[in-house]
């Protein structure tokens, strides 16, 4: 159980260091407080920039299946009309 527990602190900061590059944090104190909240207000930055571009995304998907329906329904609406 231990050593899960120590290969996910080291995972967490290796994610953390690659994901904190854009604030540079790496002037600081490793494990100190400042160190922390900066790798922190990096990732939540960096999943609020994903959130949005996953939301995106799907609304242009929704609006490429919309539109596809929408034709699909013509097609067929036109074909009942001509028997």
């Amino acid at each position: 159980m231990k050593k899960i527990f120590i290969i996910s602190i080291f995972y967490l900061f290796s994610t953390n260091i690659l994901i904190a590059d854009e604030h540079k944090c790496s002037g600081m104190k490793k494990l100190s407080k400042e160190y922390l909240a900066c790798t922190a207000k990096n990732i939540k930055e960096g999943a609020v920039k994903k959130k949005n571009q996953v939301k995106e995304g799907s609304i242009k998907k929704t609006n490429q299946i919309k539109e596809g329906t929408k034709k699909i329904f013509n097609k067929v609406k036109t074909k009942i009309k001509k028997n």
